[in-house]
Order: C-alpha cells, then sequence, then structure tokens
C-alpha cells in the first residue's frame, strides 16, 4: 500500500515537473490571393492559421509621418483543449527573394481560448512600396499552451506549390543569457 502511494507520488511529481515548450512552425507558399484572400494550412499542434487576407494599402497622406496602409489579416483557430499564447509572423519576397513586406502580431494579454478563432491584423508600416511584385510568402506561426515554458525549438520549412511540397527542419539557436 506504501509503495502504491510513493509511486503515485513519484509519477504526479514527475507530471508536474515535465516541462510543455513552446512550439514553431513556418511554411512557404507562392503568392497567389484572390481578391486580396489567400488560403493557407500552418499547423502547430491544434493552433491553426488557415487564412490571410492581404491589403497593399498606400502611404497615409497629410501626415509628417510615411507610414502605409499595408497590412494583412490573418485567421486564427485554436481547435486544441488548451488554451494558447499565439504569435504569428508573414514574410513577404519577390521573385529574387528579396523582402517586399513583414511583420507580426500575437496574443497580447491572456491567451487564445481553446476552441476559439481570433484574427490578428500584421501591419506592414514601412517596408510594402514593392508588394506589387510579390511572388512567394511564409507564415510563422509560434504557440506556447497555458502553463508552458519557452525553450529551443525546431523550425520546419515547407515549400507548397502546384502539386508538390518540400521539407527543410533545422534547430533554432539557443538563447543566450543575458547577465
Amino acid at each position: 500500500m506504501r509503495f502504491g502511494r510513493l509511486a503515485s507520488a513519484g509519477m504526479f511529481a514527475a507530471f508536474l515537473g515535465a516541462p510543455l515548450f513552446a512550439q514553431a512552425t513556418t511554411k512557404k507558399y507562392d503568392w497567389a490571393p484572390i481578391n486580396g484572400v489567400q488560403e493557407v494550412d500552418v499547423r502547430d499542434g491544434e493552433v491553426v492559421v488557415s487564412q490571410l487576407i492581404f491589403n497593399q494599402g498606400s502611404t497615409l497622406k497629410g501626415t509628417p509621418i510615411r507610414k502605409s496602409s499595408a497590412d494583412v489579416r490573418v485567421r486564427i483557430d485554436n481547435n486544441g483543449l488548451t488554451d494558447q499564447q499565439v504569435g504569428v509572423a508573414v514574410v513577404v519576397f519577390d521573385a529574387e527573394g528579396n523582402v517586399v513586406a513583414a511583420g507580426s502580431n500575437g496574443t497580447k494579454w491572456g491567451y487564445l481560448n481553446k476552441g476559439d478563432r481570433t484574427y490578428y491584423n500584421i501591419d506592414f508600416p514601412y517596408v510594402y512600396r514593392r508588394m506589387d511584385q510579390a511572388a512567394k510568402f511564409i507564415v510563422t506561426i509560434e504557440t506556447m499552451g497555458k502553463g508552458a515554458k519557452t525553450t529551443t525549438t525546431t523550425t520546419t520549412t515547407t515549400t507548397e506549390t502546384k502539386g508538390s511540397a518540400s521539407v527543410e527542419s533545422e534547430p533554432l539557436p539557443a538563447p543566450t543569457p543575458v547577465p
């Protein structure tokens, strides 16, 4: 009886001590929005980025600040059973691989609750003038479940084109401690 209690207590302590880690997934797509909308499927566990709505915007006029209204609206679904912190980055490239727009957004307060859907607006405030030359883009989603700890993750990049896909994986560099 005593051994059973000790074994149960040990398993419970091991479960509590087991770290839950932040994860990240990246996918690359050909630029093919229809009326600004492009369907994607970027999954990190049960959290999914499934749609992007691109707005190529213009320079805001009448102000001393030269900022654009270009952005992308990102749909995110938490289909899992755990509340999640979610970060999303979108980078758009021309045919030569030059960046033509980049931005990120994410959970600022609290969590994306299990079973919920949200939309993030990602601004392209200063690098946007060549979006008409867009050829490809990548979407990265980073998630961390409620109560999880941050750690080094592996990024998987999948390039999707009509009829084919390729996958590349590499470990992310370990963070350096700040004194």
